[in-house]
């Protein structure tokens, strides 16, 4: 698999960047239509956050989903293709968020998988911008080294999911940023939250880190615009007026990043990663599992 995957990486590199999304559009389709992984989940998750869409608009926007992440998948494998010249051509920074990272020296970068939030690492990396990213480790050794060597642009530190919570906090007193994709259901070890209307467990960490290093946190989404540039951008969320219990203030900001994202999604569903259970076990019972 891996040889597999470093083949694929060299001809995606070859390729035009166009030519790479055209290619990644028509593997969506064919998973899609012949591969359909997880499909039955991506429905029920979508029937639930949109009840009021028809089955048909349901199966159209699981469509588009595929569609986008066989071009995600194809970015990820050309990543080594980025550098300081193309970088900025392609994931486009706006003004303001460029002067939000400019004011902190460090912080916790709250993300979710939505849009391309790999291609949060090579914006900060080859910018100049220090990030540690924290990443799920694959089970297959030699893939996910792999996949971590395709992260390493510029100033990134990649961190595997099982670091040491000492280790994150000495990056954060360093000055970097701390990168966190904060939106799988983390079942007994997250808090609850409402995320479009229902109950989902939310994972603790970043408000963890901000309450013991008053670190901020910058919410930060990479979104694919029509003409396949991508747009990221960041906003502070609010830690205002947060509950004086250690406990509840992390339930609170959870709560904040929850309705935030569910914002960000209403506007792209189509860029949202639905595989995931993000909902509690129930909601999935008699689906076929993967």
């Amino acid at each position: 698999m891996t040889i597999f995957l470093k083949l694929a990486s060299w001809k995606f590199q070859l390729l035009p960047r166009r030519l790479s999304l055209f290619f990644g559009r028509m593997l969506g389709l064919f998973f899609y239509y012949f591969i359909p992984l997880r499909k039955s989940v991506a429905l029920k998750n979508v029937s639930m956050a949109f009840p009021e869409n028809s089955p048909s608009e349901n199966n159209d926007l699981i469509k588009q989903c595929f569609r986008h992440f066989g071009m995600v998948l194809t970015e990820f494998l050309r990543m080594p293709a980025l550098n300081s010249e193309n970088i900025n051509k392609i994931v486009e920074i706006d003004d303001e968020s460029r002067q939000l990272l400019n004011k902190y020296s460090g912080g916790v970068i709250l993300t979710a998988h939505i849009g391309n939030w790999e291609y949060i690492l090579p914006a900060f990396g080859l910018n100049g911008i220090s990030l540690a990213a924290v990443a799920q480790i694959q089970k297959n050794k030699k893939s996910n080294a792999f996949f971590n060597n395709l992260r390493k642009t510029g100033q990134i530190t990649i961190l595997p999911k099982n670091a040491r919570v000492s280790e994150m906090l000495e990056l954060l007193n360093q000055g970097y940023f701390l990168g966190l994709a904060s939106d799988q259901n983390a079942g007994r070890k997250g808090t609850d939250a409402t995320f479009f209307g229902k109950t989902v467990s939310v994972p603790k960490g970043a408000a963890i880190f901000h309450l013991k290093t008053n670190s901020p946190i910058l919410l930060g989404f990479c979104i694919l615009s029509p003409d396949f540039t991508y747009h990221l951008s960041f906003k502070e969320l609010d830690v205002e007026g947060l509950p004086d219990n250690t406990n509840k203030a992390i339930v609170e900001i959870n709560q904040r990043y929850s309705k935030l994202l569910e914002e960000e999604i209403r506007e792209n569903p189509q860029q949202y990663f639905w595989f995931h259970r993000k909902w509690a076990k129930k909601n999935y019972k008699g689906l076929t599992r993967f």
